[in-house]
């Protein structure tokens, strides 16, 4: 809390009707030892509650006077000057009640006014939140639509080459000692473009940092035909360019490719 907001807080007027604890009232002094700005506030209400008693203050009567030189053996009838004596009076007691409960209604009107601020926070807080969450989930939509729409569009120019006349057609059962007896693909290749397509029937989703690889089997020898990007769902992808070949095989390799195909893991196999 800053000096303004200590002073507007309504501290320098409880301390100075004595309506504060023990604690902010030694706070209070040392605020106005150390702070001239508290100190000129503590100045500034001091003088107004002096001003308000001057003007409520009420003048004593006329005859008061007669009343006390008669108490203290001095007459005063003949209107003749008596020699000054030295008087204490003492100056009314103004009543201070009421700024006590004014004081006390600054207090609870400032505590009304803290706890109102706290729950419109929370509102906002509530509202921001649900706010954000929304944003999300429309983020999300959006992203799973696009995803949605590209796999569509994969489908449709995999049924297109699927349909073409000119394609050959490779299936691709699992090997003998293939880690996944259940494995399947098909391999279209176009004999006129030579460009190869592979489509997943079944293959299990590899991990991290492996990727499937196909091969062409061209005069007995391995030729790599390009590596797999794994999607959900049917995955259909266009391979490497392969001129020609007398079977194609699939095997898993670390991310990125082998030079030559590891046997142990090889899932399946078809001849042209």
């Amino acid at each position: 809390m800053n000096v303004q907001e200590y002073i507007s807080s309504g501290i320098v007027e409880s301390c100075v009707l004595g309506l504060a604890s023990a604690d902010e009232q030694l706070e209070f002094e040392r605020m106005c030892a150390t702070s001239p700005e508290v100190n000129a506030a503590r100045e500034a209400f001091e003088l107004s509650l002096e001003k308000q008693a001057k003007e409520q203050a009420i003048a004593p009567p006329a005859i008061l006077k007669n009343k006390i030189f008669n108490e203290i053996g001095i007459a005063d009838t003949d209107g003749k000057k008596t020699a000054p004596v030295s008087t204490v009076i003492k100056a009314p007691v103004v009543k201070m009640g009421w700024l006590r409960y004014v004081a006390a209604a600054a207090i609870l009107l400032l505590m009304g006014s803290t706890a109102l601020n706290l729950y419109f926070y929370k509102q906002y807080q509530k509202y921001s939140s649900q706010y954000d969450a929304l944003v999300a989930s429309q983020t999300q939509m959006a992203y799973d639509n696009k995803a949605l729409q590209t796999k569509l569009q994969g489908y449709e120019s995999a049924m297109g080459h699927i349909k073409d006349p000119g394609m050959a057609v490779i299936k691709m059962p699992a090997v003998a000692k293939s880690p996944d007896p259940a494995s399947m693909a098909t391999v279209y290749w176009d004999t006129k473009s030579k460009d190869v397509y592979l489509m997943v029937n079944n293959l299990p989703q590899p991990v991290s940092d492996k990727q499937y690889q196909l091969w062409a089997i061209v005069d007995g020898k391995p030729v790599d035909a390009g590596v797999l990007d794994m999607q959900e769902g049917m995955t259909f992808a266009k391979m490497k360019n392969i001129p020609k070949a007398q079977a194609f095989a699939i095997t898993l390799e670390k991310h990125g490719g082998s030079d030559i195909p590891t046997m142990s893991a090889m899932y399946v196999l078809g001849k042209v």
